[in-house]
C-alpha cells in the first residue's frame, strides 16, 4: 500500500515541477525523507499525508483512492495499524467564512470536507477555517483547521468555544465570573470581548483539535 501511495505522491510532485527537496522544504523535512515516501520504505501517517495533498494541491483521497478501493472489492484490509487508520476514513464538513446571524453548519458555508480517522470523527462534527491571530497562544494560528464538537454549553470555566456573539463567529476561551461572561483571546493584542446579557451568546461548539497546513513557499 505505501508503494502505491509513494507512487502518486512522486506523480504529484513531478507534475508541480518540484524536486524532492522542495517539496522537503515546503513540509519541513529532508529531501531523504520525500525519497522514502516515494519509495513506500517509510509509512506515512494521516497527519503528514494531509499535509503532503495541501502542499501537492491535490485532494486527499487522490493518494488513497486504489487502495482503498481494491481492499473494499475483495472486503478484506491489508494487516497492520497504518491501513486501518488510513482504511477507517470518513469525512467532515469543513467552514469557511460565516456569514452574520447563520448558524455554523449552514450547507451555503462548506468550502469542503476534511478526511479523519473514524473514531476521530465520532467526536468531531466540523472543521472550522482560521482567520486572524487572537489564538495564536494557544497554538491556533491563521489558515489552521480547528476541529469543533458541536454543543450548545461549555464542559468547563476556561475551554476554547466556538460562538456567534451578535452574529458574528468567534473562536475564544469562555471564561464565567457569577453573572458576567468572558470571551478571552490566547493573544494580549485582543481586547476581552464582555457579555453581560447571555442571550447574546450562541456557543456552536467547543474546541477539539487543530490541523496545521505547511507554510507556502516564499517567492525567490
Amino acid at each position: 500500500m505505501y508503494t502505491r501511495i509513494g507512487a502518486r505522491i512522486k506523480k504529484a510532485r513531478e507534475y508541480k515541477y518540484l524536486s524532492q527537496s522542495e517539496l522537503g522544504a515546503k513540509l519541513g523535512v529532508t529531501a531523504t525523507a520525500i525519497n522514502y515516501y516515494e519509495k513506500g520504505k517509510r509509512k506515512i501517517g494521516i497527519d503528514d499525508l494531509y499535509r503532503l495533498a495541501a502542499a501537492l494541491n491535490k485532494p486527499f483521497e487522490y493518494f488513497l483512492s486504489d487502495g482503498i478501493s481494491n481492499a473494499a472489492r475483495r472486503g478484506k484490509r491489508a494487516p497492520g495499524k497504518e491501513f486501518d487508520a488510513v482504511y477507517d476514513l470518513t469525512s467532515i464538513p469543513v467552514l469557511g467564512l460565516i456569514n452574520a446571524g447563520e448558524p455554523a453548519l449552514s450547507q451555503q458555508n462548506v468550502i469542503g470536507h476534511l478526511p479523519v480517522p473514524h473514531d476521530l470523527a465520532e467526536s468531531v462534527t466540523f472543521a472550522l477555517r482560521v482567520k486572524g491571530d487572537s489564538m495564536v497562544g494557544a497554538g491556533i494560528s491563521e489558515g489552521d483547521m480547528v476541529l469543533i464538537r458541536r454543543q450548545p454549553y461549555a464542559d468547563f470555566n476556561g475551554q476554547i468555544i466556538c460562538a456567534l456573539v451578535d452574529g458574528e463567529n468567534t473562536l475564544k476561551y469562555i471564561l464565567k465570573d457569577n453573572e458576567i461572561i468572558i470571551l478571552r483571546a490566547a493573544n494580549p493584542n485582543h481586547p476581552d470581548i464582555v457579555i453581560k446579557n447571555e442571550r447574546a451568546l450562541s456557543i456552536q461548539g467547543v474546541f477539539a483539535g487543530v490541523f496545521k497546513l505547511p507554510l507556502k513557499a516564499k517567492p525567490v
